[in-house]
């Protein structure tokens, strides 16, 4: 009793049953192969790593899910991105044509200033350069320069800009330099 707390009555059985299947084997092998009949022999299943799976497209099912997944979360996302191009895009057209409409007006009244004698001149133009220079800047925000090429703001892209930028600061780079040389100097002074 003992024994069936820790093996099953199954494991017995199974253990008496290879034990007999073993004896018969072994007496199958020692008799004498009977005579060659005429029937063919009927062949042996094969082992189980040749056989074909029961399921043969399971395989191709998972590969053609994870394909199908694939090509959703792509439609997705380029769905999702080209949306959000055109909400950017609508909104760049609604800043050009407000952009299109100040320069219009800008334009009309800047033909109607009249000569630069007149007493209002000045007040008018200044005006005009703040409306432009206003929504010039509101459509910058939408780097417009950069992606029409064209002169659109008053900080036009100029071939020439990084040497006038150096020779701009150039005075400043010579006074930090001789302003480094004087302290230097000074420090050799008092701790020499």
């Amino acid at each position: 009793m003992p024994r069936s707390d820790y093996i099953s009555d199954n494991l017995v059985n199974i253990r008496d049953r290879l034990k007999q299947n073993y004896a018969k084997t072994a007496e199958a092998a020692t008799e004498k192969p009977e005579a060659v009949s005429d029937t063919p022999p009927v062949p042996a299943p094969a082992p189980l790593s040749t056989r074909t799976p029961a399921f043969p497209h399971a395989g191709r099912n998972e590969e053609l899910e994870r394909a199908r997944r694939d090509l959703e979360g792509r439609l997705l996302r380029d769905i999702a991105a080209t949306t959000a191009e055109l909400e950017q895009e609508r909104i760049r057209r609604q800043e050009l044509e407000k952009f299109l409409a100040v320069l219009n007006r800008n334009h009309t009244e800047f033909q109607q200033l009249g000569n630069s004698g007149d007493p209002d001149f000045a007040r008018k133009l200044e005006r005009l350069r703040g409306e432009y220079f206003q929504a010039a800047g509101r459509v910058s925000a939408f780097e417009l320069r950069r992606n029409s090429g064209g002169g659109i703001g008053p900080a036009d892209a100029d071939p020439k800009r990084f040497g006038r930028l150096m020779f701009e600061a150039l005075p400043l780079m010579i006074a930090l330099i001789a302003g480094a040389l004087i302290v230097a100097a000074a420090l050799l002074i008092i701790f020499l």
